[in-house]
């Protein structure tokens, strides 16, 4: 840690950046573009319009706890594109920070790969779910002294449902519909855009998710049935996109800090057939779909965005090549 923070409750230092993400005002734009792969951010920030098209340079900072935060412009809107890492605390630290130093609505789209519970979801496919709902491990089946008598008995947790936002969602599903079509009409490896089902969060890759570890005592063999039996349009599996569908849901107390959000994800693991996408789809499949992602996000029209004055986004003379 190099500076000075305050405020044990919601550290910041003496200009305003958060604590783990290492940012203060204006240098996070209202739309947010949030993947888990720094590299993956990265390749999609290749789309970001040129510093001398953008009329200022691309702000890149990377925190000392991991988060890379890249901001700059996308068909001349300002666009951030944000890698966290993996993992609901992750995706906590996220949105909360990003929405501590940003005025205005924010419209965050999640781009990441998860697993497939469809046979409809093959690798190569994309996933926007409606809604979501998180499966937690429950520590106290676990513990030699519980203390919650009532689901002591329960292994695993599985929530209720959290949606999306319904016009991005649509508008998201439209673009990667578009923009995959090509591909799809070449025989390509990739498609189709899956709709209108929930995805899940396990609160770990392994025990919550279901995968069997023969060291770990886990009880979750029969997990993935219990999740689809309560959520029976359960289409996909990962860590991320329901914890933020519920933050969104639950950023309601101030009006004038509105979230909204939707998701996309790759279906990277097939958890009906057990197989997994080759890196050439993935290579093929990742560049239009974050352009997708890209373009949905400034189709999300925000009306109290933020002024570009002071902002890493201000138009300003560059210097001369």
């Amino acid at each position: 840690m190099k500076e000075t923070l305050k405020n044990a409750n919601f550290p910041q230092d003496a200009e305003g950046r958060v604590y783990h993400i290492n940012v203060k005002y204006g240098q996070v734009a209202n739309r947010i573009l949030t993947v888990g792969d720094h590299l993956r951010a990265k390749a999609i920030a290749k789309s970001l319009d040129s510093e001398e098209v953008a009329g200022h340079p691309t702000f890149v900072h990377t925190s000392q706890r991991g988060f890379l935060t890249i901001t700059g412009r996308y068909k001349g809107v300002p666009i951030t594109i944000l890698a966290i890492g993996m993992g609901n605390c992750m995706m906590d630290f996220f949105v909360r920070e990003t929405r501590a130093v940003v005025a205005g609505t924010m419209a965050i789209i999640r781009f990441g790969s998860c697993g497939s519970l469809t046979e409809q979801a093959p690798p190569g496919s994309i996933v926007v779910p409606r809604g979501g709902y998180c499966i937690r491990r429950n520590l106290d089946y676990f513990s030699e002294y519980p203390v919650n008598e009532d689901i002591k008995h329960i292994p695993y947790l599985i929530s209720g449902t959290f949606e999306a936002d319904p016009e991005m969602t649509a508008q998201l599903a439209s673009t990667l519909e578009a923009n995959l079509e090509p591909l799809i009409a070449a025989g390509e490896p990739v498609g189709p855009v899956l709709t209108g089902g929930l995805n899940a969060d396990g609160c770990s890759f392994y025990s919550s998710q279901g995968r069997q570890d023969p060291t770990f005592w886990d009880d979750n063999s029969q997990l993935i049935k219990q999740a689809i039996a309560t959520h029976p349009s359960t289409q996909s599996l990962e860590m991320e996109t329901s914890m933020l569908f519920h933050l969104a849901r639950c950023s309601r107390n101030d009006p004038t800090k509105r979230i909204r959000a939707a998701g996309c994800m790759q279906v990277f693991a097939d958890r009906v057939g057990n197989g997994f996408i080759r890196p050439e789809v993935v290579a093929l499949l990742e560049p239009v779909a974050g352009k997708a992602v890209l373009d949905a996000l400034i189709a999300t029209e925000i009306e109290d965005e933020m002024d570009e004055v002071g902002t890493v986004w201000e138009r300003v003379a560059l210097p001369p090549n």
